[in-house]
């Protein structure tokens, strides 16, 4: 508030009484000054200042702090107000209990002093600055505005460290203000910033001379994973070898012995053990050599006898008794079991390597795995270890050595060994991919890198990466196109926007379809229409779109040059062979629009590896490019589970077909699922039985 007349006027009324008083130089001072007669007043304070020094100094210093004379100047206000505060303790008791007649007492100095400072705070609020906030709050320790004085003070000089973004500035700036509320801040941002810069050109030498010249920053853990990395970026068992014999201290020195054993053990055979041992007599993790030893080479699966499971061989022999509630596959080495409704981890020899001891486990990866205790989760190395403790509420997956946690209410990064990568600051966080990882601000989406600085800012509460350099965004009800720095590239007018596919991204615009260049721009006009799920199905496959105009499909290439006609009331998926519907039936034609297949079927799907999906007369199966029937038309239901394996259906009965035409798997279990990448799981009441893909072998338990 602006320190007006009125209100100066109104804070000395009550300093003054109205009576007259017989006294001296300094009544006589206060009573033409509460007259507002500032000339009297003046010459008789100034008369006064030798013997009374405190009472004279504190009437100038109102007088020079109203507006509503011509003796106004804030400076001498603000001087002499000092000068009344120090020499207040000298006056004699007596005579300040006379000056109480006067209102003049310690209580009305610092009142005026704070009333002062304020309009002093208020004129530099003027012109904030940096230099003139730490001038204020030096100046006038006693103001209650002091504190925003630094705030603002530090929050600029935070500001210009980040707009020089050099570990110098921010050094400077914790120098300067140490007990600054951005300390913490500038203190991370200055490790960070010092770890680029002495590791500019990415080399060995560099990454070493880091860890060596800066052993206090938190990043020397990261420079001993790019040492690790670069010393074995050609991965074979020599360069791990040398790694561990020159760099024993660094901190991934036990997961290269683990790197090296594995790629030693290539055909991981008992033999192969023995020749590891009589190699590398150092290797830490002799016990695991031994039990290597003797179960490397057997694969097992669980299976389910009544209502437990244990594991059986490819063959269907059973090795492990069924003993246990639930049973999980074995990763390496190791399998998650639960026993009266605890969980632990055994080995292929059924030995308890780690205890019942937690509520709930997961497969083991890279040597970690994720448990959970009373509703809190944590991670275990293959001995059992806690590289986490489980405190956490949310835990992701490990990605690119990296993995996001919530402790309280907020998400942060750790590293495989147990080390905070990136502090807990965001309000959700998901998985790194392609050395970038989403996270939101508040309501605010953003990405950030590996070492938690922003790829994109939050801005907004929806981003999505169009392609590498592009971003769509969401403001209101409708997206638009933004770089990595948030600058506007393609405004938010668009209904909807898809990823952008070899170079060119859909766009919905007043219900009409376009699409985007790579670089953000419209190179294909909005001329097209609406249909089902546009975006996926009206996005670019290698050269080629599939767009609607009026009511017909047609195929357009990446200049926009129509390449199929608008002739068919439906199409299938962009292929060599597509599906298309003419004339209420469906056939095929390839990219020059031929018609190799004549249209004869009640509905088709375009051709995945040599075979399409086709109905008729409400069944299914699948053909060949020569129209030939390889899977029976038959079927309730037809789909491609991959390259070589269909799942085929009639009613709630499934089986499955290869892709030569072979009944794999018969027609007579109620449930079939992909599990642990080469198996199908096929379930038929309380049995449970495999099919192993890369061997087309049906696998079912030999129970005695």
């Amino acid at each position: 508030m602006m320190f007006t007349k009125q209100r100066l006027i109104l804070l000395f009324s009550l300093f003054l009484l109205p009576n007259a008083l017989n006294a001296g130089t300094i009544d006589k001072a206060f009573k033409a000054l509460q007259q507002y007669n500032y000339f009297d007043a003046k010459a008789l304070f100034e008369k006064a200042l030798k013997k009374e020094p405190s009472a004279a100094n504190y009437g100038l210093a109102v007088i020079y702090s109203r507006t509503d004379n011509p003796f106004h100047n804030l400076d001498s206000a603000f001087s002499k107000i000092q000068i009344s505060e120090a020499t207040y303790a000298a006056i004699k008791e007596k005579t300040k209990v006379k000056y109480k007649v006067y209102q003049f007492d310690y209580l009305a100095i610092v009142t005026l002093r704070s009333a002062i400072s304020t309009v002093f705070f208020q004129q530099a609020l003027a012109t904030i600055s940096e230099a003139g906030m730490d001038n204020y709050q030096r100046k006038h320790p006693w103001a209650q505005e002091r504190f925003t004085a630094i705030h603002l003070r530090d929050s600029i000089g935070f500001k210009a460290a980040g707009d020089k973004s050099t570990s110098a500035a921010y050094s400077n700036f914790l120098k300067t203000y140490p007990e600054s509320e951005y300390a913490a801040r500038a203190q991370k941002e200055f490790y960070r910033l010092q770890y680029l810069e002495q590791t500019t050109s990415g080399t060995l030498s560099t990454y070493m001379s880091f860890e060596k010249s800066f052993p206090g920053n938190p990043y020397v853990a990261d420079a001993q994973d790019q040492i690790y990395r670069l010393a074995t970026v050609q991965n074979t068992i020599e360069a791990f070898a040398a790694f561990i014999k020159a760099y024993p201290a660094n901190r991934n020195v036990d997961q290269a012995w683990r790197r090296l054993y594995q790629l030693y053990m290539s055909d991981y055979s008992p033999s192969r053990v023995e020749a590891f041992q009589k190699e590398y007599p150092d290797y830490p993790f002799k016990q695991e050599l031994a039990r290597d030893k003797e179960l490397a080479g057997s694969v097992l699966i669980p299976y389910k006898q009544e209502s437990l499971f244990g594991w059986m061989s490819l063959n269907g022999i059973i090795v492990i008794p069924a003993a246990y509630e639930s049973v999980g596959f074995f990763k390496d080495g190791l399998a998650w079991v639960e026993k009266n409704g605890k969980y632990g981890y055994v080995n292929k020899a059924n030995e308890l390597v780690i205890d019942f001891k937690y509520t709930g486990a997961n497969d083991f990866e890279k040597g970690r795995a994720i448990v959970e205790q009373d509703e809190k989760f944590g991670i275990i190395d293959r001995s059992g270890a806690l590289i986490f403790l489980p405190e956490f509420n949310d835990l992701g997956q490990f990605s690119e050595d990296l993995i996001y946690v919530q402790r309280d209410s907020l998400y942060g990064y750790f590293d495989q060994f147990g080390f905070q990568r990136i502090q807990p600051e965001y309000n959700e966080a998901y998985s790194f991919s392609g050395g970038k990882a989403r996270v939101k601000v508040g309501e605010l989406d953003a990405f950030i890198n590996q070492y938690g600085a922003f790829i994109v800012p939050p801005l907004y509460e929806e981003v999505e990466f169009f392609n590498d350099s592009i971003l769509t965004f969401v403001d209101g009800e409708f997206m638009g196109l933004m770089d990595r720095k948030g600058k506007i590239i393609a405004p938010a007018t668009y209904e909807a926007i898809g990823a952008a596919s070899n170079e060119r991204g859909i766009f919905i615009t007043d219900e009409m379809v376009g699409y985007f260049s790579g670089k953000g721009a419209e190179i294909i006009p909005p001329i097209y229409d609406l249909f089902p799920n546009i975006l996926q199905q009206g996005a670019f496959v290698g050269n080629y779109a599939k767009v609607l105009k009026g009511d017909k499909f047609g195929l357009i290439d990446r200049a926009g040059k129509v390449i199929i006609p608008f002739q068919y009331t439906n199409m299938g998926d962009v292929g060599t062979l597509i599906a298309v519907q003419k004339g209420g039936k469906w056939g095929y034609v390839d990219l020059t629009n031929k018609m190799l297949i004549q249209p004869t079927y009640e509905y088709a799907e375009t051709f995945v590896d040599g075979l399409g999906i086709v109905e008729l007369l409400t069944l299914q199966g699948a053909i060949n490019a020569k129209g030939q029937v390889v899977i029976p038309l038959e079927h309730t239901e037809v789909k491609r589970l991959d390259k070589g394996h269909y799942l085929v259906s009639r009613g709630s009965k499934y089986g499955v077909y290869s892709d030569k035409g072979e009944l794999l798997v018969p027609m007579e279990y109620g449930q079939i699922r992909k599990v642990q990448g080469d198996f199908l799981l096929l379930s038929k009441g309380a049995e449970m039985h495999y099919l192993y893909l890369p061997e087309n072998r049906l696998i079912q338990p030999k129970i005695q």
